[in-house]
């Protein structure tokens, strides 16, 4: 898959759980945050001033990489306080 879309996972020590942030390639600031409220994706959308326009190639490229981001930083979170 050849997208124009990078995202990045940020952690936030004021945060139980990491979010990604999503941008197209060329970008510096995202368009798209993705965070995990009451263990479901939460997507909350940049105004840049811009359209935002994406292609279905990108739209499933941050569907699968933010669905198998949420298992993930849920059982990261679970192992963490299970192991305190």
């Amino acid at each position: 898959m050849n997208s124009n879309i990078k995202i990045e996972e940020v952690g936030d020590i004021n945060s139980d759980y990491p979010y990604l942030e999503v941008f197209f390639k060329k970008d510096l600031n995202p368009f798209l945050e993705v965070s995990i409220d009451d263990k479901q994706l939460s997507f909350k959308i940049y105004n840049l001033g811009k359209d935002i326009r994406l292609t279905n190639e990108d739209w499933e490229y941050i569907h699968k990489t933010t669905n198998d981001f949420l298992p993930r930083a849920l059982k990261n979170e679970d192992d963490y306080l299970n192991w305190l």
